[in-house]
């Protein structure tokens, strides 16, 4: 039965009975009319029109019309009408909206209001952004506001950005003496004292939250508060671990798969081309392809693959395996440690147990901690 949603081809050439045949095994050809001993009209469906387009035209011959059929066809024309109209519309709006500043973005404020900026600003200044002298916004922000140290303004687009540095408050600069503490898990290798008590010594295992160096010094049995100051060496950790089980079931592909389509409008479906499938396992791969050939909606044709899977009895032992396993710890290893600076050592261990190994991976970074200043 012929999809009221499709494409009329009206064709011109000979051998068409011959050409035809050929196609309609490739493709489903539906209501062939013969017009004349070389002029023929036949429809396909829409999924197939472009190649069934090209295969024409490989054969030599002249297509005297394509037509658009069904109730796509007659939304795509009733759309494309309502989005040219709003298109007009929305251009001549944002013409004449396009002169004004319409948002205001402040960056950079920590004890200021966003809100009493912005209020500052839009009862003393134009929207107008081609009125608007944007250093008189900054001078008048300076005067303002006492707890501002430097300030830019910029409009950008029709958005009016303040970047804001404040002042350091006397508190802020002299503020209590804090220690210094550890945000690792790892091992003291080194120790560079500048001014503090160190609470540790090399080669110390320490964890994260623990203090490496107090905020004070004892002078004669007087405590003396001062500014932690030290250059602290470690070593850190960063693991992984792999099971391997000797007997195993995988799932593999079998290589029967299936495919289903679907046009997209607006992500909402309008077709879909689906099949029955009868695979008791089976996995996915989906991807989609915008469908833009002289058409101005945005629509897009999605492909969902059905792979089917079966269970495989794996039998490997660890020896076999090993190689594989430990590239694969290693880069778990090394996605826990991010961006390594020195990488000091790597090493592994095995742990055999009744069914299964324990493969585990360790990479050790040193790094530098602490506020050492020249």
């Amino acid at each position: 039965m012929f999809l009221k949603n499709g494409i009329q081809f009206k064709i011109k050439g000979l051998n068409q009975e011959k050409n035809l045949n050929i196609l309609a095994k490739k493709f489903p050809i539906y209501d062939i009319v013969r017009v004349s001993k070389n002029c023929a009209v036949f429809k396909v469906n829409i999924m197939h029109a472009k190649k069934i387009r090209k295969a024409l035209i490989d054969l030599n011959y002249e297509i005297i019309e394509e037509k658009k059929l069904g109730a796509i066809s007659m939304l795509l024309r009733v759309v494309n009408v309502y989005i040219i109209s709003a298109f007009v519309i929305s251009s001549i709006l944002i013409f004449a909206q396009s002169p004004y500043i319409w948002q205001y973005e402040i960056l950079g404020e920590e004890n200021l209001s966003k809100t009493e900026v912005v209020s500052f600003i839009k009862d003393n200044f134009t929207k107008n952004k081609y009125k608007l002298n944007t250093k008189s916004v900054e001078g008048a922000l300076y005067k303002e506001y006492e707890e501002i140290s430097f300030v830019s303004v910029i409009v950008r687009g029709q958005t009016l950005i303040v970047n804001i540095k404040e002042k350091l408050l006397p508190e802020e600069i002299y503020g209590e003496f804090e220690p210094i503490i550890s945000e690792y898990d790892g091992k003291v290798t080194g120790i560079n004292l500048i001014s503090g008590t160190m609470a540790v010594k090399t080669g110390d295992y320490i964890k994260a939250g623990d203090v490496l160096v107090y905020p004070y010094y004892d002078d004669a049995g007087t405590i003396k508060k001062v500014m932690a100051n030290a250059e602290i060496t470690m070593e850190i950790y960063h693991t992984s671990s792999i099971t391997h089980f000797e007997d195993r079931i995988e799932l593999v592909r079998t290589g029967r798969s299936s495919v289903n389509t679907e046009v997209l409008l607006f992500n909402l479906p309008i077709y879909s081309n689906i099949y029955e499938m009868d695979y008791k396992l089976y996995e996915t791969e989906t991807n989609e392809q915008n469908l833009i050939n002289n058409n101005i909606l945005p629509l897009k044709l999605k492909r969902t693959t059905y792979y089917e899977l079966e269970e495989v009895k794996i039998h490997e032992t660890f020896e076999e395996a090993k190689d594989r396993l430990l590239k694969e710890a290693r880069e778990k290893a090394l996605i826990n440690a991010g961006d390594c600076d020195i990488i000091v050592d790597e090493y592994y261990t095995v742990e055999p147990f009744e069914t299964y190994t324990v493969l585990n991976y360790c990479i050790v970074e040193e790094i530098k901690v602490g506020t050492y200043e020249d």
